[in-house]
């Protein structure tokens, strides 16, 4: 960023206001609100290194949200009651100061350590993470690539955190044009005030219509829409109770009352912290807004000019210092996580989480330290005071870094990942034998994305004679039923509940339906009131009915001949929760046992993945000196068609018969 342009770019309209044109009388610097910011980030970074701690510390994203709102429309009121216009572009240059050099910093890092402990095929998706949080988008990203915030398996991209870094800056950059609007119509604050919460109900309100129990609340979690409610509540209370209200000797009657309620507000909301988990329906049906109500009282008492015990107490000087670095240290931990895994660090989960907050806070610190501070109180100048053009030349040059860095990424062949990859173990040596096409065919593969992996690998100039198509869904299985991890019931996606009914439809008439047992089946079920626990006599007969179901689908659909392919052993990383069972290389052996004694029973075809990655039941992360899998669960852009090399002569072979 080069220097600050002063000239206003603005909007004015100086014969109405919403707000009385005086500057108020008291608008100084309130450490307590330093307090809150700490308390929110521990509780986020606690969720994350410790989530059985505090199931609900992803809360304190709510409360950063409340608070956004109300500062940045308290400071818009201000500017506007004190000039009779807003100043964009210092608007938009001061959050760009505040903003972008931390975060680009942890770009640049993230992208140097996924070029190292990265698999090659995730490396492109890091890339594509990259230019969307560069660009705020990551929200919408992330939905689009159906990574689930709460999803514990599989490796999470080391930017996932950054949705709710994009829904603030999206607020940023509309909020200030919709203040202006509004401005040059609403004349009293109660009623701009009244406008915000409107919209923060209308927001909520869709939240809820969205939301349905028992499925993935993804789609509700991720939204600008659905989010920008607890935005707007902060923007109701700063537009009400802005600096003409403060500006008295003392507040007014109502927001005293409320100040007062900062205490149990607060205890209320820790309760929450603790205790309150995603997987209640009235998180989403009103429960999010009660949170941020409840914030409300806090952030009053802390913003308050007139001193109070819950400034006090929130001014203590530690939790003040987490909450000057607590954007860095957002930014900072989850990135530390996800590369830093216990497995990596090869501790247990306890002593990782250690390390993981003790490295966060130290990044975090000189971030905000030799970066942050000085940009946002000097700008560019304030990185080499007596050398602008080295400043200017040091933000360029990290600009270009992360351009760089996203265009090379998905380009790197070195690096050397580790157990947490799926790089461990050994490795597989397989000789691919001659194909002979023979009369053509056609093939539907079907299943989650494991056989969706194979199938968007699949080398068709090479098996020109298989015509190969697909019947996938992300995390699904064909057959209804309530899966239960760790100890709950898992959320059940809606594109869930419509591949229970429609899997089978692309199957009329196809040669061949190569089936991939779904992984799901490894956990315990939950069948028409009943806990079925995996391994028993009663889960087996669950997953043979499954099957049996599956199998009839296929005999209405005319199949000519289903086969059944079984699980491979996988080490999924942790990431300090508990293993996945696809982990469990005894509960793997059982159900590939009863799967495969059902399709003997049923004259199917039996393809052991198991027998061919996991020579004696042993996990092999590498395959012909490539990565197996690209996140230790999906097939790579190359592992993929050498195994095509093994699945298509299998096909011949039953055909020739």
């Amino acid at each position: 960023m080069g220097q600050i342009d002063s000239r206003p770019l603005s909007c004015s309209r100086r014969e109405a206001h919403p707000v009385p044109r005086r500057a108020p009388t008291s608008s100084g610097y309130r450490p307590a609100l330093d307090g809150l910011r700490g308390v929110a980030v521990l509780a986020v970074l606690v969720f994350h290194l410790w989530p059985a701690g505090v199931q609900g510390g992803w809360l304190g994203v709510d409360l950063f949200f409340v608070l956004s709102g109300y500062l940045i429309t308290s400071l818009l009121v201000r500017e506007y009651a004190r000039s009779g216009r807003i100043d964009l572009r210092r608007f938009w240059t001061a959050r760009a100061r505040r903003l972008l050099p931390s975060l680009i910093t942890v770009l640049i890092a993230v992208l140097a350590a996924a070029a190292f402990w990265t698999p090659p095929g995730r490396r492109s998706s890091v890339a594509l993470d990259t230019l969307a949080t560069l660009f705020y988008v990551q929200n919408w990203r992330l939905l689009a690539s159906n990574e689930a915030y709460f999803d514990a398996n599989g490796v999470p991209s080391p930017l996932r955190h950054a949705w709710s870094l994009a829904i603030e800056e999206q607020y940023y950059l509309l909020f200030p044009l919709l203040f202006l609007f509004l401005a040059r119509y609403v004349h009293r604050r109660w009623t701009l005030a009244l406008v915000f919460a409107v919209a923060a109900a209308a927001s909520a309100a869709w939240m809820a219509y969205l939301y349905v129990p028992d499925v993935d609340p993804t789609r509700v979690y991720y939204g600008t829409d659905t989010r920008a409610f607890e935005l707007l509540i902060g923007a109701a209370i700063g537009a009400w109770v802005g600096p003409s209200q403060w500006g008295h000797e003392r507040p007014s009657r109502w927001v005293e009352i409320i100040s007062k309620l900062a205490w149990p507000s607060l205890a209320a909301l820790l309760v929450a912290f603790v205790a309150l988990s995603e997987d209640s329906p009235l998180v989403f049906r009103g429960g999010l807004v009660v949170v941020c109500l409840l914030t409300l009282p806090a952030i009053l008492a802390a913003a308050s000019p007139h001193a109070n015990a819950f400034q006090r107490a929130f001014s203590f000087e530690p939790l003040r210092q987490v909450g000057l670095i607590s954007y860095a240290l957002y930014l900072w931990h989850w990135p530390v996580h996800v590369f830093l895994s216990p497995e990596r660090l090869r501790m247990g989960t306890a002593a990782a989480a250690l390390v993981q907050a003790v490295l966060s806070i130290v990044f975090a610190t000189l971030t905000y330290r030799y970066l942050e501070a000085p940009i946002r109180a000097g700008g560019l100048r304030g990185l080499v005071p007596r050398s602008p053009r080295i400043s200017r030349l040091v933000a360029v040059t990290a600009c270009a870094a992360v351009a760089v860095g996203t265009v090379a990424l998905p380009r790197v062949t070195s690096g050397n990942p580790t157990e947490e990859t799926g790089a461990g173990g050994g490795e597989l040596t397989y000789a691919v034998p001659s194909y002979q096409p023979g009369a053509s065919q056609r093939v539907v593969v079907v299943g989650n994305s494991i056989p969706h992996s194979l199938m968007v690998s699949f080398p068709s100039t090479r098996f020109t004679d298989l015509d190969v198509s697909e019947s996938t869904s992300f995390g699904c299985t064909t057959f209804p039923g309530q899966q239960i991890l760790n100890g709950k019931p898992a959320p059940i996606p809606a594109a869930c509940r419509t591949f229970w009914k429609n899997w089978h439809l692309g199957l009329f008439e196809a040669d061949t339906m190569l089936y991939f047992l779904p992984q799901n089946l490894l956990d315990d079920y939950e069948v028409d009131g009943r806990r079925l626990k995996a391994g028993s006599a009663e889960h087996d007969a669950f997953i043979r009915s499954s099957l049996d179901s599956m199998l009839a689908k296929s005999k209405e659909s005319r199949v000519k001949r289903p086969v059944l392919l079984d699980l491979a052993c996988h080490e999924m990383p942790t990431f300090g929760q508990n293993p996945p069972s696809l982990n469990d290389t005894a509960k793997v052996r059982h159900l590939n046992g009863v799967a495969k004694h059902w399709a003997a029973q049923n004259k199917v075809q039996f393809l052991s993945q198991f027998d061919r990655l996991c020579p004696g039941g042993t996990y092999h992360g590498k395959l012909n000196g490539q990565e197996l899998y690209e996140d230790a669960l999906h097939y790579t852009s190359v592992s993929g068609p050498i195994m095509w090399s093994w699945i298509a002569p299998q096909i011949r072979k039953d055909t020739a018969k």
